[in-house]
């Protein structure tokens, strides 16, 4: 069935990628001011943004695939990183971990390049939990490891708080519950104090 899945998702993207579908939209001799640019890249964004909500992953992987031709058109690598990570999430979602891996691995390096270090972490947050649903826990430890001090670095202190979960859920899936509690113990308080209930 993920074949299937798989060669109906290449299909449907190569249609949407052909020469002559959207790099004719981005492109700046057309006739369309950056204004508009802007513009269109934002509404698409947006719409990525409701189709994802709405569990439409296949949706959005296409709309963020237009959305990626226009930041790559204007050389907007912080724009271009963000979308990667985004099509990264949406092939996470549809089970597919080996095309969630392969976007978020194009984005991780564009976001050092441009310094995006809450970003970085995000991306490096993902990758962990692409690693840890595929059954592979020392690599997903690996990159979650990477995330944590970065997280702390920018504030995100929800995002340490779960990736500190998330490497107790590591610990506990690999039969190391003492670990795991030093990591689920370290979490609470952050969860408590960013008003996380849930």
């Amino acid at each position: 069935m993920k074949r299937i899945i798989s060669s109906v998702l290449v299909l449907v993207l190569g249609v949407c990628l052909t020469p002559l579908n959207v790099p004719l939209m981005v492109q700046p001799s057309w006739g369309q001011s950056r204004d508009s640019q802007v513009e269109e890249i934002n509404r698409l964004i947006q719409e990525a943004r409701q189709q994802q909500q709405a569990g439409k992953h296949l949706s959005a992987i296409e709309t963020w695939q237009q959305v990626l031709a226009i930041a790559r058109a204007f050389k907007d690598r912080k724009k271009e990183a963000l979308v990667l990570n985004e099509i990264g999430f949406n092939y996470q979602s549809i089970s597919q971990p080996q095309e969630a891996l392969k976007y978020y691995n194009q984005a991780l390096p564009i976001r050092r390049e441009v310094g995006d270090r809450a970003g970085e972490a995000i991306t490096l947050h993902n990758i962990g939990a692409v690693y840890n649903s595929i059954g592979q826990p020392k690599e997903a430890l690996k990159y979650f490891n990477q995330a944590l001090p970065i997280l702390q670095e920018v504030g995100d202190r929800a995002g340490k708080a779960t990736t500190l979960s998330n490497i107790g859920l590591v610990y506990n899936s690999i039969s190391q519950p003492q670990e795991a509690l030093k990591y689920y113990n370290q979490a609470l308080p952050i969860r408590r104090e960013v008003g996380d209930r849930a």
